[in-house]
C-alpha cells in the first residue's frame, strides 16, 4: 500500500496564530504513539496567521486511525475560535528521499 500525506493550510483569525498553535500540544504524544504516524509537523508560516500540518502515514488505514482519534475529534472545538480559514489536501505518496 501507498504511504499517505495530508497537508492542511489554517488561518487564524488576525494576531491569533499562537492561540491556535498551543491548541495542538496534545496532538503530538497522541500522534507519537500511533503505529503507523510517520511525520507530524506543526510549521508557522511566515505569513503571521498561517500555520501547516504535514502528516504522513504508512498506509491508508494508519491515516483512518489518526483521523478517528478521539484526541482529535476533541480538538476540533478547540482550534474553531481560533481560526478564520483553513483547507486540506490528501495524497499518495509518488517519490521520496532515501
Amino acid at each position: 500500500m501507498a504511504k499517505r500525506v495530508m497537508i492542511a493550510t489554517m488561518k487564524a483569525n488576525p494576531g491569533q496564530r499562537d492561540e491556535l498553535l498551543a491548541q495542538f500540544g496534545d496532538m503530538f504524544a497522541v500522534a507519537n504513539a500511533e503505529a503507523g504516524t510517520e511525520i507530524y509537523t506543526l510549521v508557522a508560516g511566515d505569513d503571521a496567521d498561517t500555520i501547516y500540518m504535514i502528516e504522513q502515514y504508512a498506509d491508508q488505514a494508519a491515516m483512518d486511525a489518526h483521523m478517528s482519534s478521539e484526541t482529535l475529534a476533541a480538538l476540533y472545538p478547540k482550534i474553531g475560535p481560533f481560526m478564520a480559514d483553513g483547507g486540506a489536501v490528501m495524497g499518495s505518496v509518488h517519490s521520496e528521499l532515501d
